[in-house]
């Protein structure tokens, strides 16, 4: 998808969108009885896959589920539906990125009214409690799903030594429930940032193409790289030493890159903390002991090597750092619901139907 496309693609009315507008069609009661908004749905289907995700429908009892099965990915985008009267209050289970392509989006954070124009951007903790305001023809305003698992696994690792965000998602990651943050960015001016957004949604609602996972993730640091050079006020982020000078996210960063070997001992060692202060720290912070993170670690890097590789499942076990094979399945299965053999399969059979697409 490039550009232009994009363009056409996203101020399309869908069938949702077209049925609000006239204020008819089938199925609309029906699909609305959670609501006259989508924040329930949103709450039960955080990761709907598709931008019609809820549309007149014929069988609703039957569809409706189909239509907004969560898709499972770790990050998500979708658009905010237009002419739908404001949300009801409503929070979240995942962190929320909000960018406006086009117009404004009005709403009101945590009792505080925002209005943002084209090309400005706010990144919502969870359980926020927040309103949109109703958005017109013109306001076309994107919503990039977070979850907890990519900001662990995949950003902090990557932001590792930035302050601003890497404080905001610890905060958001293991302790939402006291902090309950937001960061807004005056980022219309911004032709990179824009740029680079333009580029993320173009990877984002195509996902037929090849590799667009990781593309996705490799703009998406770019991305947050950009923000920081744009955010100048960041009151609204609690100050905290104590997980300032602990350095999380640069030790769970050595935790992937050595899962293979590390240890409580030796990362302790590395870090220059006593194993029994790293192991409470952790714990503190996180709500997990060191072996749970260091097991998670290990499968991440088995998930992506049954992925991309041909090798033997003993032989990857070993690689990160699993000696007894037994072990690894039970562990295996236990975390991703299938075996590493089925893992793979499917995980294959995917990347067969992208190239089908493609």
């Amino acid at each position: 998808m490039d550009r232009n496309e994009l363009d056409i693609f996203l101020r399309r009315l869908t069938p949702f969108e077209q049925a609000l507008q006239q204020k008819k069609g089938n199925g609309i009661p029906k699909v609305l009885d959670y609501g006259s908004d989508v924040s329930n749905y949103m709450k039960k289907h955080p990761f709907y896959n598709k931008r019609d995700f809820i549309e007149p429908i014929s069988n609703p009892e039957t569809d409706i589920n189909k239509k907004l099965e969560p898709s499972g990915e770790f990050v998500n985008f979708c658009c905010h539906p237009r002419f739908l009267k404001k949300t009801a209050l409503h929070s979240h289970s995942f962190i929320e990125m909000i960018y406006v392509y086009s117009g404004q989006c009005r709403q009101v954070i945590n009792d505080v009214p925002i209005i943002m124009n084209t090309g400005d951007t706010c990144i919502v903790d969870m359980n926020v409690q927040h309103v949109i305001e109703s958005a017109g023809e013109n306001d076309i305003i994107i919503n990039c799903l977070l979850s907890t698992e990519y900001l662990e696994n995949i950003v902090l690792a990557r932001l590792a030594g930035n302050d601003l965000f890497t404080n905001f998602f610890i905060h958001a990651i293991y302790k939402s429930r006291e902090y309950n943050n937001f960061m807004l960015f005056r980022s219309g001016r911004s032709d990179k940032l824009n740029k680079l957004m333009l580029d993320i949604l173009c990877e984002g609602f195509d996902k037929a193409a090849i590799c667009s996972d990781e593309i996705i993730n490799c703009y998406m640091i770019l991305i947050l790289t950009e923000l920081l050079h744009i955010y100048s006020d960041d009151s609204n982020l609690a100050d905290n030493n104590v997980l300032r000078s602990f350095k999380l996210p640069d030790i769970l960063r050595y935790i992937h890159t050595n899962c293979n070997d590390a240890t409580l001992a030796s990362t302790a060692e590395y870090f220059h903390f006593h194993p029994n202060y790293l192991s409470m720290m952790m714990k503190k912070i996180t709500g997990r002991n060191f072996t749970n993170i260091l097991h998670e670690a290990k499968l991440s890097k088995a998930s992506v090597l049954l992925s991309n590789s041909e090798l033997a499942v003993a032989e990857i076990a070993n690689l990160v750092g699993y000696q007894n094979i037994n072990f690894f399945y039970q562990i295996f299965k236990k975390s991703y619901g299938v075996t590493p053999a089925e893992f793979r399969k499917k995980s294959k059979a995917g990347l067969r139907q992208k190239d089908n697409n493609s």
